[in-house]
């Protein structure tokens, strides 16, 4: 156990990086006013993760307790190594598994789990059969995902460093899926009734597609078509897109081809990570690229779904502590605040669990940005969202609301920027490959990168002067406490007092690289 854990272990406890300097060009404080009787909308929730609570490799931890402290609303099946996966097979030598799992005792048992753990294990069986199926392992990640609390997000398709080369008959990997979707919606070869929803056919085409993009768009049209037969309600859709920005045969091509063929596509998904850029704003630039392209090509109704985003794609131990970091913290609630004025429909951070990347260590204790979705699900209790004035989309960013009973008030403020002297990283890539015939995937990207934003100017992001009118309780008493996730500070309670009365000041330094948790609630009795 603890040679196949070393790597793992190796990630999850590197220390933090220590912030650097930002390109504040004035610290002082920022001037934020809230007008509590003036509705803004409803608060979103975008608390979707990828990676499973259940522990899918040995050594992780079962999470199902802190998801659902996370309010976590949706966990996509991608990358669960074996389970969920219907056809994938995975090699030793496979130069992506190598550069994912270097330790060989690890890499060793990953890949007896994993083949040991997909769905439709001889592809010569009769997919009509059910002892065809080896439903087990997935009922164990699927049903932890309930327990949690979240909608399942199923993703069809494999994990990295499985194979990426297409299914050998798109009409038997189709009736696969069907079943698969009759044992989880349906109760066949004694399954269940989850009501799986969102069915998302593949990842990044762009690298874990060996094909071309006219087969993935058959195999896609029959799987689709064979899904909605199980049940017209289904929402069906792809192709998790890696390089969202720019015309794609894996976008445009896919929408052109679904809207002549009269394919079903629910929702066109797509990533992002900020490797380039450290820009929190990205998803939302590219949310409305992506919407736009959907207008333009006859889907107006079909949903937007960006099923992984973090601030790097890097999984490598060189990126551990940045990922793990209040830097991350900062940047996460930024984006999670600005996801609420996107044309987004579902986000999925990459990832949640205690794997490579995840938002936990390998005891289940909270890294800083698990934190801030730990901050973002309170925020949900407050769900009229209110009026900010004062915030911007470079890194300051600030959400309120206020309950339905009107007696509580909630403001989460995010302070982050990109460090002065950020230069994008690129992954390091595997060690020497051990299978030259198969290039890593992060090889077989040929999009080209949003442009970076050339007009970000960090000012006054010292601290913060706040005012709040209107509040709902009239002269009611109430308690304000302030919390705060840091470097320092994992959600602490910095202060707690009573005032009084229909609004409130507070000033209050708040350096870059952090988030702030404001709580205001009317006293029981309305006196002080």
């Amino acid at each position: 156990m603890r040679s196949r854990l070393h790597w793992l272990r190796a990630v999850m406890l590197l220390p933090a990086i220590s912030p650097l300097a930002t390109t504040a060009s004035g610290q002082g404080f920022r001037s934020l006013s809230i007008n509590a009787d003036q509705d803004a909308g409803r608060i979103r929730s975008f608390q979707g993760l990828n990676g499973p609570p259940w522990p899918v490799m040995g050594g992780l931890p079962n999470l199902v307790e802190q998801y659902r402290e996370l309010r976590v609303d949706q966990v996509r099946t991608h990358d669960f190594m074996g389970p969920t996966e219907i056809d994938a097979r995975y090699a030793y030598r496979d130069v992506n598994l190598v550069s994912l799992l270097p330790d060989p005792a690890q890499r060793i048992g990953v890949v007896k789990a994993g083949n040991e753990s997909i769905l439709f294990p001889d592809w010569n069986a009769d997919p009509e059969k059910p002892e065809s199926y080896r439903f087990g392992p997935t009922d164990r990640v699927i049903a932890a995902i309930r327990a949690s609390g979240a909608e399942v997000y199923y993703r069809i398709g494999r994990s990295w460093g499985a194979d990426t080369d297409p299914p050998g008959d798109y009409d038997k990997f189709a009736n696969i899926v069907k079943h698969i979707a009759m044992h989880y919606n349906q109760g066949w070869a004694n399954g269940f009734h989850d009501n799986i929803r969102y069915w998302e056919f593949w990842n990044e085409p762009e690298g874990f597609w060996g094909g071309t993009p006219e087969q993935f768009y058959s195999i896609y049209e029959k799987t689709a078509r064979a899904l909605k037969s199980v049940d017209p309600q289904l929402k069906v859709g792809g192709d998790a897109q890696a390089s969202a920005h720019g015309v794609s045969p894996w976008r445009e091509g896919l929408l052109a081809y679904c809207a002549a063929h009269q394919v079903p596509l629910d929702f066109f998904s797509w990533h992002t990570y900020a490797s380039s850029s450290a820009d929190p704003y990205d998803a939302v630039r590219l949310g409305r690229e992506v919407r736009q392209s959907l207008d333009t090509h006859g889907f107006p109704r079909a949903e937007s779904i960006l099923s992984e985003w973090n601030l790097s794609y890097d999984y490598t131990i060189q990126e551990a502590g940045e990922l793990e970091s209040a830097h991350n913290a900062a940047f996460v609630g930024a984006v999670l605040t600005y996801f609420q004025d996107a044309p987004i429909d579902h986000a999925h951070f990459y990832r949640g669990d205690a794997a490579w990347m995840g938002l936990f260590d390998l005891n289940g204790y909270y890294y800083k940005p698990a934190y801030v979705f730990k901050a973002m699900g309170q925020m949900l209790d407050t769900p009229v969202r209110l009026a900010v004035s004062g915030a911007d989309i470079f890194g300051f960013a600030v959400l309120a609301g206020k309950s339905e009973d009107g007696k509580t008030v909630q403001i989460l403020i995010s302070n982050y920027a990109k460090p002065a002297d950020f230069k994008p990283r690129p992954m390091i890539a595997a060690p020497e490959s051990i299978d030259p015939t198969r290039p890593p995937l992060w090889d077989r990207y040929p999009g080209a990168p949003l442009p970076n934003r050339t007009d970000i100017v960090y000012h006054d992001n010292a601290g913060y002067h706040l005012s709040i009118v209107n509040l709902p309780w009239g002269d009611a008493a109430f308690t304000v406490k302030r919390y705060r996730i840091s470097a320092r500070e994992s959600l602490d309670l910095q202060e707690e007092r009573t005032a009084k009365g229909a609004s409130l000041t507070l000033s209050n330094p708040l350096p870059v690289d952090t988030v702030e948790l404001l709580v205001l609630e009317r006293s029981p009795s309305g006196q002080p």
